[in-house]
């Protein structure tokens, strides 16, 4: 029961090739997958931005510590009412303000998971606190969706909706360590981002982080240890 719950939701893989077409920009130079950016998991994180805080050291409870950490392949910017697409980006940033007229920017994730971790149980997790200039303002949540197809290059003009599928619940972020998830319901909910491996191993599969509130903001360095990232057990 447990795996159907997810089946129809987590992560909605997509393959590459299939991914809706975009107007895209002129841009230089050439962006390839790299089949699951996968790492040793590296040591606890020491210190979190602001006040110098000290991160959170995440309790993996009797899963054991994970085994491997799969960051995101392309983090990109994409701001709602435009439908503009910065592909790639340096930065995740998640921002609702009173002052932004309306431009509200969410980010999409693109992530690929290798095949060999199928028999794995994997979780979706989102840390602050390895890099200083990471931060969170205001209510500091965000709402996960999965993406029926992931970004492939800038775009003036996203399809409408942004191709947003199915939500995965809302997570509480928290500056010096890991967000927490509150309890989601639907076909896609997962609980605290728990969900077998072999739904997305293999495959291409692409999500959304989106404001959560009138006032808003979470900001992280691409591919530094901050933002989104699936642990594998």
């Amino acid at each position: 029961m447990y795996a159907q719950s997810i089946v129809a939701g987590i992560l909605s893989i997509v393959a590459l090739t299939s991914a809706a077409p975009l107007t895209a920009r002129s841009q230089s130079g050439s962006y390839s997958y790299n089949n699951g950016t996968s790492t040793r998991t590296a040591p606890p994180m020491s210190t979190g931005s602001g006040s110098g805080s000290p991160y959170n050291v995440p309790s993996y409870g009797n899963q054991g510590q994970p085994i491997a950490t799969i960051i995101p392949d392309f983090t990109s910017q994409y701001t709602v009412s435009t439908g503009a697409v910065d592909f790639h980006t340096s930065r995740g940033l998640v921002s609702r303000t009173h002052s932004n007229n309306g431009n509200d920017v969410t980010t999409l994730v693109t992530f690929e998971l290798d095949g060999m971790y199928s028999g794995n149980q994997c979780q979706l997790v989102f840390d602050l606190g390895s890099d200083p200039t990471s931060y969170v303002t205001g209510t500091g949540k965000a709402q996960l969706f999965t993406t029926i197809a992931p970004a492939t290059a800038d775009s003036e003009s996203w399809p409408s909706g942004n191709l947003r599928n199915q939500a995965l619940g809302t997570i509480d972020v928290n500056a010096y360590g890991r967000a927490s998830w509150e309890a989601g319901s639907g076909p896609g909910a997962t609980v605290e981002g728990k969900f077998p491996c072999s739904m997305i191993a293999g495959q291409i599969y692409g999500g959304e982080i989106v404001p959560v509130g009138d006032e808003d903001t979470i900001s992280w360095t691409a591919g530094k240890g901050d933002g989104p990232k699936i642990l594998v057990f």
